[in-house]
């Protein structure tokens, strides 16, 4: 075929498509549904993908966790994990010594809730976090004003404190926290400055912290009584290229220091963005294999609708297809037109339920908790997908009109 008989086809489908309105409506209806599933489930996939690696990469940049309990995400610990002895600042300081492929070691203590009080106001949701001054440059998250915990500042335990904007909003209605006074469980503290915002991660804001001197957290939490207290260290390598080189360092370092014989599994946990990304995607890989399931069921009923309003439409203009064959018209001409007027029906279903499944993700993004995302691929994939479905359920009504006989045709009632 050439260009003149493919637009010749096209045209002859749009013609039958206006002058069987109401059927070709209902069709072009079954492969917009379909599509816009598709397109909806893909959005909402993508979407809830793009805001976890969001998530993960705001906090640090190739940033690497160790701490004592698996890292997976929904992992409950053990019992052996939870007797497991916690991560020191000396297995944070070898590891800034001993690990050349790392650039920033932060060690902290958070506790998972504390009681934060300035005169008459009180929250008792923050998370108090015990860091060093490295903290800051180790997840490139730096103060917004005042100043960050200094090296004077742990070495002297001091009672400073650096808040989170969430704290501020609580404590602070109309008055500039810095230099003013706080209690945190009942002890004073000093504010020396405001974090910048750092968003959330799974739903739990970051910016509802306070960090104090991890010295003085200590002097507060010596032993480790209470069972919401966690220790970690948080490493930065050098760049994205060292952070398996980095990850296999710190390995080894903390090993070492923690007694771990050859053979024995280790009594730590490390992670990094790219694992943790691994690890969601492996917990929502079932979810996202029935979405797209669902999306193709409706997809396949939509073609079903196109296969057999084709085989109505074949049936009807058997006589059609009889004189153009006793004019010369081959089974490929034959073929050809039937076929790309199913493409045709598809392609304008696919490109209305295109439309609609962007706006139905667009307003899903605005006035939902769900994330909705449509990528370029996505877009292209529902016009090759609308087209695909033309061909395979239009391939065998096509082929039955190019295989009928042109006699029995012309005589057909």
């Amino acid at each position: 075929m050439n260009i003149a008989d493919v637009k010749e086809s096209t045209w002859m489908a749009l013609e039958t498509v206006r002058a069987n309105k109401l059927r070709s409506a209902l069709t072009i209806l079954g492969v917009s549904v379909g599509v816009v599933t598709v397109v909806f489930m893909v959005s909402i996939i993508q979407g809830l993908n793009k805001a976890f690696a969001d998530q993960i990469e705001s906090l640090g940049s190739n940033t690497i966790w160790a701490t004592k309990f698996d890292p997976s995400i929904g992992h409950q610990p053990t019992q052996e994990e939870i007797h497991r002895k916690e991560l020191t600042i000396e297995d944070a300081d070898t590891i800034r010594k001993e690990a050349p492929s790392i650039v920033g070691v932060a060690p902290f203590y958070r506790k998972v809730a504390e009681t934060v009080q300035y005169r008459g106001n009180q929250t008792d949701t923050p998370i108090l976090i015990g860091a060093t001054p490295y903290h800051e440059f180790t997840v490139s998250s730096y103060v917004d004003r005042g100043r960050f915990i200094s090296d004077l500042d742990v070495t002297r335990h001091e009672n400073v404190c650096v808040l989170g904007i969430d704290v501020v909003k609580a404590l602070f209605s109309y008055e500039d926290p810095l230099d003013k006074e706080i209690k945190l469980a009942g002890h004073p503290f000093k504010v020396v400055g405001v974090m910048g915002p750092l968003g959330s991660i799974l739903g739990q804001s970051r910016d509802n912290s306070v960090f104090i001197p991890i010295t003085t957290f200590q002097k507060y939490y010596p032993e480790f009584d209470f069972p919401e207290i966690i220790s970690a260290i948080i490493v930065r390598p050098v760049s994205r290229a060292y952070v398996k080189p980095a990850i296999d360092e710190m390995t080894d370092i903390l090993r070492r220091r923690r007694g771990v014989k050859p053979g024995q599994l280790n009594n730590f946990g490390i992670s990094s963005q790219d694992a943790l990304l691994d690890v969601y995607n492996q917990l929502t890989g079932a979810t996202y294999l029935v979405l797209t399931a669902i999306s193709f069921v409706a997809l396949m009923i939509g073609g079903i609708g196109v296969m057999n309003i084709m085989l109505v439409s074949v049936t009807e203009r058997t006589k059609e297809i009889g004189l153009r064959k006793a004019v010369g018209a081959t089974r490929l001409n034959i073929l050809s037109q039937f076929l790309i007027e199913a493409v045709v029906l598809t392609a304008i279903g696919g490109f209305l339920g295109l439309l609609v499944g962007e706006v139905a993700s667009l307003l899903t993004n605005r006035y939902s908790p769900l994330p909705a995302y449509v990528p370029a691929w996505a877009i292209a994939i529902g016009i090759g997908i609308s087209a695909g479905v033309g061909i395979v359920f239009g391939l065998w009504p096509a082929w039955k009109a190019a295989r009928l006989d042109p006699i029995e045709s012309l005589r057909y009632e």
